[in-house]
């Protein structure tokens, strides 16, 4: 069996010798901490963009419950959802743009 190397796997194998490298201790890696939301922090975001939690889940795809349980406190965003609330709090027309069916949306050019 002929053995060709991809620049996929040569970048997989790079990552994982990587990975191997950084559990044994021998490199840091880059971190990126996302602080926690409050409750009353995705309550305001939700407010400034829609005017129930049901319109907010239409519009960015969060469920109305769960969008419900981080407003009140029993649930807490997790760090990529933390991130998409920023996002929305500081450009939701971005978000609904990336959300967007895309036979609905004109490709430049085509």
């Amino acid at each position: 069996m002929a053995k060709t190397e991809t620049e996929f796997g040569a970048a997989l194998i790079e990552s994982l010798k990587e990975v191997a490298a950084w559990k044994r201790g021998e490199i840091a890696l880059p971190v990126r901490k996302v602080s926690s939301m409050t409750a009353e922090r995705v309550k305001a975001i939700r407010k400034a963009v829609s005017k129930s939690p049901r319109d907010f889940a239409e519009r960015f795809g969060i469920p109305a419950r769960t969008l419900e349980g981080w407003e009140q406190g029993r649930r807490h965003p997790d760090p990529a959802a933390s991130a998409l609330l920023r996002v929305i709090e500081k450009n939701p027309k971005a978000v609904e743009e990336a959300l967007a069916d895309p036979a609905s949306v004109a490709i430049p050019g085509e």
